[in-house]
C-alpha cells in the first residue's frame, strides 16, 4: 500500500494512501464519497453526474493534506507521460523548467529552489528511465505510484511546482493581481506569494493552480457537479500535450481525486470485470 500519512503530523498513520492504488470507474463517484443525499433532488447536479460518467472513466483519490492538488497534478500527468512511447513530452517540459529557472534567477524568490528543481528534474529522468527499464503499463504505473507514496520522496516535488506557480504570478503581476482583492500596501504580490503559494500545506485555489498549469503548458480542465460546463484553466496550444482533469468538492480547489479518460486504461477495467 505505501506509507500512510497525515495531514497535520508527517508520523501519524492514517487509512488512507497518498495516492489511491485502484482506479475508481466513474459510476462509483457518488456512493464513493457519499454524495447520494446531494444529488437526490438536484437535476442539474443528476445531470452533471452522468456526465462525468460519459466524459471520463474513472477517478484515482489521493490524501487530502493541502498538497492533495499538486499531488493530482503531477501524478496525473506523468502517469499519462509513462504511457509514451517516445520522450518529446520529457524534453519539452526539462526546456520549460530551464526557462523558469531563469525567471527565479532574477526574481529570487527562495533559496529553496535549487534544491527541489534537482529533485523536480531526475524525477523526469526517473519517468524516461522507467519507460526504458520494462514495457510493461503496470509495472511503469506501480514504480510511480511507489514514488508517490511518501513525503520523503515528494516533499521537494510540491514544493518546486509550488515555486513554479509563485514565479509566473510574480513574472505577470498585471494579469494576476486583480484577481487578489487582499493585496494592499502591507501585503504586496510577492509577500503574498510567500504566504498563500510557497509555503508548504497551504491550500490551492483559481489564482496558483492557473499560474501552475499556463507556467508548465499542461492543459488542466476542472469540472463541477454544481455547473453544466467544466472550466478549462489552460487549454495549451499542441495537441499531443498530456491533459488533466479534476474535480474540486470544496471551495478551494483542492482535487482528492484524479480524473482518468485515456481508452487504453479504460479497456484495462473492461477486461478485469470492473465496468
Amino acid at each position: 500500500m505505501g506509507k500512510l500519512k497525515c495531514c497535520s503530523d508527517e508520523n501519524s498513520i492514517v487509512m488512507e494512501p497518498h495516492v489511491h492504488h485502484e482506479i475508481i470507474p466513474m459510476p462509483g463517484i457518488i456512493p464513493h464519497y457519499n454524495l447520494l443525499k446531494m444529488v437526490a433532488g438536484r437535476e442539474l447536479f443528476h445531470t452533471n453526474a452522468l456526465n462525468l460518467q460519459h466524459a471520463y472513466y474513472g477517478f484515482r483519490p489521493v490524501h487530502g493534506d493541502g498538497e492533495c492538488f499538486y499531488r493530482n497534478f503531477i501524478f496525473s500527468y506523468l502517469e499519462q507521460v509513462l504511457d509514451r512511447q517516445d520522450a518529446h513530452e520529457e524534453r519539452r517540459l526539462l526546456a520549460v523548467v530551464k526557462g523558469l529557472a531563469r525567471k527565479h534567477a532574477r526574481l529570487a524568490l527562495t533559496s529553496e529552489f535549487s534544491r527541489t528543481h534537482k529533485a523536480f528534474k531526475n524525477l523526469i529522468k526517473k519517468v524516461k528511465r522507467w519507460k526504458h527499464v520494462s514495457s510493461s503499463r503496470s509495472y511503469r504505473r506501480q514504480t510511480l505510484l511507489e514514488f508517490f507514496s511518501g513525503y520523503d520522496t515528494t516533499n521537494d516535488i510540491f514544493s518546486f511546482l509550488r515555486i513554479v506557480a509563485a514565479v509566473w504570478i510574480c513574472s505577470h503581476s498585471e494579469q494576476f493581481e486583480p484577481s487578489i482583492p487582499e493585496l494592499s500596501e502591507d501585503l504586496t504580490l510577492r509577500d503574498w506569494c510567500f504566504r498563500e503559494v510557497i509555503q508548504r500545506k497551504v491550500y490551492t485555489d483559481h489564482v496558483q493552480i492557473t499560474a501552475l498549469v499556463t507556467a508548465l503548458g499542461v492543459p488542466l480542465r476542472v469540472e463541477y457537479l454544481s455547473q453544466a460546463e467544466g472550466l478549462d484553466l489552460y487549454a495549451g496550444v499542441q495537441e499531443d500535450t498530456p491533459r488533466c482533469g479534476c474535480w474540486p468538492r470544496h471551495r478551494h480547489h483542492e482535487v482528492p481525486r484524479v480524473i482518468h479518460s485515456d481508452h487504453e486504461s479504460l479497456k484495462h477495467i473492461r477486461s478485469q470485470g470492473k465496468l
